[in-house]
């Protein structure tokens, strides 16, 4: 059974219709990229699927239960909405941390904040504290972080700040990564950095999807690729397959305009 099933999502804003009916599946473990030109609605895409935005019409099912359903009349509660979003991890363009906390702070943020809801949390707090910081330790030296745990965001590189990033999303343990072109902010020399730690979790089975103009790194480290084009899915595949002999015309003016 699929992971993840994304079914005929549509999304507009005003009058312009960014996604026009974007359907297809994963399996757990499977690395998707995304690819495309600027506004063909990658983005958006990953956003309707981690409910950053609400999808106009279709649905997102999960694990095989409907997380999103334009026809569903069902009232979901705050806290309900919450725990769906936070079966995806995102990974945002411009690392977006706190700039107010430090590295290890900004990681440990977000599971506090969830601890606090749970039924034992008074009698264990100073356990599960140190349980979620001892995890967040590992999560960032993991990530060649280990020096860096009280380094504020404008102590670090680019590089380094996506690297935090992506150990903070990790910390919730979500289903699935997603990741918004997260190299687009770096210089090139320090693109490498934060790729080696996706490589990681692909080599780790992480379910992700991952839009991203790194087309080297999307034939390598992919299962399957997808390329959007005006809202749609124009073609999809093994990667090495669709960049060596793309079908569509599209496509093919796409890969010779982008840096292999």
């Amino acid at each position: 059974m699929s992971i993840l099933e994304v079914k005929k999502i549509v999304k507009s804003f005003g009058k312009t219709e960014v996604l026009k009916g974007v359907s297809f599946k994963m399996n757990r473990g499977e690395v998707v990229s995304i690819i495309g030109s600027s506004g063909s609605g990658k983005t958006t895409l990953l956003r309707c699927i981690s409910f950053l935005e609400k999808a106009d019409k279709g649905k997102v099912i999960l694990n095989g239960k409907a997380i999103f359903d334009s026809e569903s009349t069902e009232k979901v509660s705050s806290k309900e909405a919450r725990e769906r979003q936070l079966n995806f991890g995102f990974v945002f363009q411009n690392f977006n941390l706190f700039p107010q906390y430090t590295a290890l702070e900004n990681v440990v943020l977000a599971p506090k904040l969830i601890a606090k809801e749970w039924q034992d949390f008074k009698e264990r707090k100073a356990e599960i504290y140190a349980k979620i910081t001892e995890d967040a330790k590992a999560l960032l030296t993991r990530a060649g972080l280990a020096d860096k745990f009280d380094n504020y965001p404008c102590e670090l590189s680019g590089g380094q700040q996506q690297r935090v990033a992506i150990c903070r999303a990790l910390a919730l343990n979500p289903e699935i990564m997603l990741f918004d072109e997260p190299t687009s902010a770096l210089d090139p020399e320090i693109t490498n950095e934060v790729l080696k730690v996706i490589k990681s979790l692909a080599d780790e089975k992480m379910t992700m999807i991952i839009v991203t103009h790194e087309m080297a790194f999307a034939m390598n480290v992919s299962d399957r690729v997808i390329f959007m084009d005006n809202g749609v899915i124009a073609e999809e595949g093994d990667p090495k397959e669709l960049f060596q002999n793309p079908k569509s015309k599209r496509l093919k003016e796409f890969l010779s305009n982008v840096r292999m």
